[in-house]
């Protein structure tokens, strides 16, 4: 893994467990906390979709430099 995927994906399990922690801690009601998990969750679901898809498409164009190289 390069530096930047690492950073990237540091980030984001950071962004996830605060989110968790914050929530968690936080004085609400079970229903509410329950709706604010599932849009945290939701949140981080589609900010790693997003990550995946770029090093996607990085590693494809990094693939294609190879081919015609080779």
């Amino acid at each position: 893994m390069s530096k930047s995927s690492n950073f990237i994906a540091g980030a984001v399990l950071g962004a996830a467990i605060g989110s968790i922690l914050g929530l968690l801690f936080a004085p609400k009601s079970g229903e509410e906390l329950r709706k604010d998990l599932q849009e945290k969750a939701d949140q981080i679901t589609l900010e790693v979709k997003n990550a995946a898809a770029q090093k996607q498409q990085e590693l494809e164009k990094e693939m294609n430099s190879f081919k015609t190289k080779g």
